[in-house]
C-alpha cells in the first residue's frame, strides 16, 4: 500500500529537519583575547617591536585548527607601558569550546639597542600548551609570559627565540 506524495513529503521534510539538527556542528562564537608580556632584565635595549603573521588556535576534541588571520598590532615587548598591564595581541571571534594549544607565527621583529636600530628575523613559532574556555557569547582570556635570550640580540645577526614562561587564563 503506498501513500500519496502529498502524505510522504511533511514526514520526509521532518525526518530532514531532525537529521540536520541532530547532525549539525555548534555554531556558537565567543571571543579569545590573547595577551603577551616578557620578562625583561636592564640592558641597552630599550625596545622590541614584534609582529604577528597569525596565531593558531586547537580545539579540543577536533582535528583542525581555528586560524585567526587579522591585521594584528606591533607589539613593544620592553616598553615600560607593558610592564603594568600586558599588550593585547589579538581579541577576535572563535567557535566556543576548550582549547587546549595555540601556536603564534611571527613575521619580523626590530630591535633598538643604544639609539640604533636594527632588523631581527622573524622568531621561530610559539606553541604554548593551555587551556582556555571560550563559553558561547563569552570571553577567553590568555595571557602569555615569554623570555628571550638577550645576548642573541647583540650578535652580527640578532636572532630571537621565545621561551615560553607561563599561560594563564582570567
Amino acid at each position: 500500500y503506498s501513500f500519496p506524495a502529498w502524505r510522504r513529503a511533511p514526514f520526509i521534510a521532518l525526518l530532514i529537519i531532525i537529521f540536520v539538527i541532530a547532525y549539525a556542528p555548534a555554531t556558537t562564537q565567543g571571543t579569545a583575547t590573547v595577551r603577551l608580556s616578557a620578562l625583561i632584565s636592564p640592558s641597552n635595549i630599550s625596545h622590541l617591536y614584534i609582529s604577528i603573521s597569525s596565531i593558531q588556535l586547537h580545539r579540543e576534541g577536533f582535528l583542525n585548527w581555528t586560524t585567526i588571520s587579522q591585521s594584528f598590532p606591533v607589539i613593544d615587548l620592553l616598553s615600560p607601558t607593558s610592564q603594568s598591564t600586558p599588550q593585547t595581541i589579538t581579541s577576535a571571534s572563535v567557535p566556543s569550546g576548550r582549547y587546549d594549544s595555540m601556536k603564534i607565527m611571527f613575521s619580523n621583529s626590530t630591535v633598538l639597542i643604544s639609539g640604533q636600530i636594527r632588523p631581527v628575523a622573524a622568531p621561530p613559532a610559539l606553541d604554548a600548551n593551555m587551556t582556555m574556555l571560550v563559553a558561547p557569547n563569552g570571553n577567553g582570556d590568555l595571557l602569555l609570559i615569554v623570555a628571550f635570550d638577550y645576548a642573541t640580540l647583540f650578535a652580527d645577526t640578532p636572532s630571537l627565540s621565545f621561551i615560553l614562561v607561563s599561560a594563564s587564563t582570567a
